[in-house]
């Protein structure tokens, strides 16, 4: 079998990685598989060399002319400099343009050779265009060397190196079919199984997709890139605790790496191990690389601890860290955690801090939603009227506000009158009418959850008011949208008490 050494060999493309929090860890993401091709052990791949296959490699050009190209390539692909792959490329380009003229077909060794070479080009190009126009020219020239009527259709090496080129600029679909017929023609090289691992990951195929990605490992347990996308499958896969050493090998290896311990993290969180999540957490933030990503899901984790105070400093840190819009959510969900603890001033904290960083950037939903958890947290502090006018003048901007609607018809239900008024009983009663106008008013809303709250919280309050009849029928409405245990429990107490009562 005739060898021929050439700086040449198959070629490959890019890929990103992952967390949890807001954001889950398990989320797909090809990063790691991209960043490989910025690593050593691609660049080798890429220039090593080739030699003819029986049955996979369509053989050395027989015409005397492209052996003389042939030739001269090589000696340009030993100097290894830009100019050197130019002028290589543009030599077998004035070959097969005059083959063409001359009504020649071009062989398809000549064809892989002159695809890859472009592909090598497209990498080191500074221009966009002349990336674009690379790429085009390498796909051009790689499909044609395995075309069934004028190629060599078995040719592993120009698969190999069209899967790579496909997978590169993102259509994985092309790359898979090329990364298969590859294997299918004999390949057993890492690179090719963790690819093909990192697109079945993409196209959530988890079994397929680990079973790639261990070949790959068997074949070099080497490459951290397709050991950090099994630690990613497995995660998927919610087999967290052989995730977990996955990620702690990777990590004794690459202490540095954030990504690593937020993978860790997630997997110390499923796995109920939370002081080991904190501390994964806080590494992060000790080493100067936390985002708001693993800033509010360390927030969350003291918040789970019941470690207010901490969460708070978190979720403030986070908040002067990233005010913008894809965060806002985010942090307006951490006030509302704060007020769901029953923490109203670490709450009321965080609004401050919200309205402080965004400013005017804040839209008028955005002003609303604040304005009705700052309301609703100022009734629980006492400030009851203050807010309940607020909320008044929010409902005349958003009548169909659900939290306002339902904060007041709360307000109102627990109003009590002042003990030196005379008129005690009648103050009762007009509140707790107007209690029973809000909550009718969130019965009509479209959201069946708001619904719901509206049918409980009147039933509520007509148990206060010792009306069990019309508690009764209303907690059976609430049923009928959406059943649950704890109101069914609640409806069975009422029927006994009317029972008994007729009884």
């Amino acid at each position: 079998m005739k060898r021929i050494t050439i700086l040449l060999t198959f070629a490959a493309a890019t890929m990103p990685a992952l967390v949890n929090g807001q954001q889950s860890v398990t989320s797909v993401n090809n990063s790691a598989a991209k960043a490989f091709y910025a690593t050593d052990t691609w660049e080798k791949a890429f220039m090593g060399y080739f030699g003819v296959e029986s049955g996979v490699e369509p053989g050395i050009p027989e015409n005397q002319q492209e052996r003389e190209v042939l030739a001269q390539v090589r000696d340009f692909l030993r100097g290894g400099t830009d100019a050197d792959f130019r002028a290589a490329l543009n030599n077998i380009n004035t070959l097969i343009n005059n083959q063409r003229k001359e009504g020649q077909q071009t062989s398809p060794m000549m064809l892989q050779i002159a695809g890859t070479i472009a592909m090598r080009m497209a990498e080191t190009s500074n221009s966009e265009s002349a990336k674009r126009q690379y790429r085009r020219q390498a796909v051009d020239y790689l499909e044609k060397s395995i075309d069934p009527d004028s190629g060599f259709p078995n040719f592993l090496r120009a698969h190999k190196n069209l899967a790579n080129l496909y997978f590169r600029n993102d259509q994985t679909d092309k790359a898979k079919k090329h990364f298969i017929r590859a294997i299918e023609l004999g390949d057993k090289d890492a690179v090719t199984y963790g690819l093909l691992g990192a697109i079945f990951m993409e196209e959530e195929k988890l079994v397929a997709s680990e079973s790639s990605l261990r070949n790959s490992l068997m074949i070099n347990p080497e490459v951290k890139e397709f050991r950090q996308l099994l630690g990613n499958v497995l995660l998927q896969q919610e087999r967290y605790m052989e995730a977990k050493e996955v990620f702690a090998e990777l990590l004794m290896e690459n202490p540095d790496n954030v990504q690593f311990w937020m993978a860790q993290a997630n997997c110390y969180i499923a796995l109920d191990e939370i002081e080991k999540a904190t501390r994964n957490l806080e590494v992060v933030r000790f080493m100067g690389e936390a985002n708001v990503q693993s800033l509010m899901l360390l927030g969350d984790v003291y918040m789970n601890k019941e470690m207010i105070d901490e969460a708070t400093e978190v979720y403030l840190e986070a908040i002067e860290l990233d005010p913008s819009d894809a965060n806002l959510q985010r942090f307006i969900g951490a006030a509302e955690t704060l007020n769901n603890f029953a923490a109203f001033q670490k709450s009321m904290s965080i609004i401050a801090a919200i309205e402080k960083a965004y400013g005017d950037a804040l839209t008028e939903e955005d002003e609303i939603e604040l304005l009705s958890l700052r309301s609703e947290i100022n009734i629980s502090l006492g400030k009851g009227a203050e807010a309940a006018q607020n909320l008044e003048d929010l409902l005349r901007k958003d009548p169909l506000n659900a939290r306002a609607l339902l904060s007041l018809a709360r307000y109102y239900s627990n109003f009590e009158p002042d003990e030196d008024s005379e008129k005690q009983d009648l103050e009762l009663n007009r509140a707790q009418q107007q209690a029973i106008i809000y909550y009718e008013r969130a019965q009509n809303l479209e959201d069946i959850d708001d619904q719901v709250r509206g049918f409980i919280g009147e039933a509520q309050l007509r148990v206060q008011r010792d009306e069990l009849e019309e508690a009764a029928n209303l907690l059976e409405e609430a049923q009928g949208l959406k059943y649950q245990e704890n109101v069914q429990a609640y409806l069975d107490q009422i029927r006994a008490a009317l029972k008994s009562r007729r009884s």
